[in-house]
């Protein structure tokens, strides 16, 4: 069985895991334990499935007759059973999954009322906060941003409404964090110990920089936008075959990646305001006098931490005398192109440079 690829209402219908839950054994407590040991990114799934399985537990074993906790069970099994049958697209997939939320909400609602009619104990899903094996889950509830700091020294701005999962000591031979939500992290250096960040179906990976991660929890694309140093994204497809990160992408400064979750797919992108990665005394490089066209496009190079392609053959004369310390990368790029008769694309986070050349002087 691939539960790898189940969601929580696929786990709280199959028997093997309500079993575990239910009547837990040294087989099912090893294979789930190794299970989230091999797929630690799935452990929200997992706790999800639990407290739903918990939950009609404890309708269950109220004095309701069985016949309408029975009625309760075999209406989720049945949405449940019902979803697998259609079709997946990616329009439909959340579709179905928000109508599954809905069916499952009101059977609970159902499961309220008939407790609440026999005046038996009523059924309460805890928010949990301290998980085992020294792991932690973060959440923001509050109107603004919370600060959390790791015990690496590294730092987490969680936006309301995103949670964080971590180790308090960052055990292991990896710094592990799982974030559903947006985040913005400052990295401490540690060449030895790279950071992980699991969100949403996409894993980023640090060794010390900069960098905002917005997965949210029902979207179909995780974006990461990089302010510092380089950053790996690799989809988070475990294969005994293949290196996954292999099948992802590098971030520098000022990229961004938005990956689509259904197709395993990236589209990375300048972001919109580029950032100078340089000091502001070193912005008077922006001062040209006969300058070719070679040196001003480095000093872009240089100042944004982007590449720019352009054909050195074809714009060999071409030079420039201005000054452009106070425009933003476009504004430049675009007064560059309007001097020399050009103009530019943005292809994969690139610019590339596209001119006709320019006159050899007399």
């Amino acid at each position: 069985m691939n539960y790898y690829q189940f969601n929580a209402e696929d786990l709280a219908a199959d028997d093997y895991f309500k079993e575990w839950i239910s009547s837990p054994t040294p087989e099912t407590e090893a294979f789930w334990k190794e299970f989230l040991r091999d797929y630690p990114e799935r452990y929200y799934q997992v706790e999800e499935a639990r407290r739903l399985v918990t939950g009609l537990q404890v309708i269950q074993h109220t004095s309701a007759e069985s016949e309408t906790v029975d009625t309760i069970w075999d209406r989720i099994e049945n949405t449940l059973e019902e979803s697998r049958t259609i079709p997946i697209t990616h329009w439909l997939n959340w579709q179905r999954a928000w109508k599954i939320a809905a069916s499952i909400i009101l059977i609970l609602g159902i499961g309220f009322l008939v407790l609440q009619q026999t005046g038996k104990t009523q059924f309460t899903v805890q928010k949990i906060t301290q998980t085992a094996d020294e792991w932690v889950e973060t959440v923001n509830e509050a109107s603004q941003i919370m600060q959390v700091q790791l015990a690496d020294g590294s730092r987490v701005d969680l936006q309301k409404e995103s949670k964080l999962r971590y180790r308090t000591d960052l055990a292991g031979a990896q710094r592990e964090v799982y974030l559903t939500g947006e985040a913005f992290f400052d990295v401490t250096k540690n060449p030895k110990k790279p950071f992980i960040v699991y969100a949403n179906g996409l894993i980023t990976k640090v060794l010390g920089t900069s960098f905002r991660i917005k997965a949210l929890a029902d979207a179909p694309t995780v974006t990461v936008t990089v302010r510092t140093g380089r950053v790996s994204v690799y989809p988070n497809q475990p294969s005994r075959i293949h290196d996954p990160e292999s099948k992802g992408m590098v971030l520098t400064p000022n990229q961004r990646v938005v990956f689509h979750r259904d197709a395993a797919t990236f589209n990375k992108t300048l972001i919109e305001s580029p950032r100078l990665l340089i000091s502001p005394k070193d912005v008077q490089a922006f001062t040209f006098d006969d300058a070719s066209a070679a040196q001003v496009f480095g000093a872009i190079e240089r100042a944004y931490g982007v590449n720019v392609i352009f054909d050195e053959e074809v714009m060999s004369h071409c030079t420039l005398t201005l000054s452009l310390n106070d425009e933003d990368l476009f504004q430049k790029l675009d007064v560059i192109c309007k001097v020399l008769d050009a103009h530019y694309k943005l292809i994969d986070a690139q610019v590339v440079i596209y001119s006709k050349g320019c006159q050899k002087p007399n």
